[in-house]
């Protein structure tokens, strides 16, 4: 096999990166814990803590 003058010597290699392993699962929980704890002391700090539930996902 003859290689053109142009031609790579060796084929290119390509790399994967699975999209559902890419690490958003841990950022979205950090940001979600933060943004309900930054919710939940607004309202207290307004005093509007009767509209939160102990069920609420701020």
């Amino acid at each position: 096999m003859q290689l053109g003058r142009d031609a790579a010597p060796h084929p290119t290699l390509r790399t994967h990166t699975d999209p559902s392993r890419d690490g958003s699962d841990v950022v979205s929980a950090v940001a979600d814990r933060v943004r309900a704890d930054f919710f939940a002391d607004f309202f207290r700090r307004n005093g509007l803590d009767s509209l939160l539930t102990a069920g609420s996902s701020l």
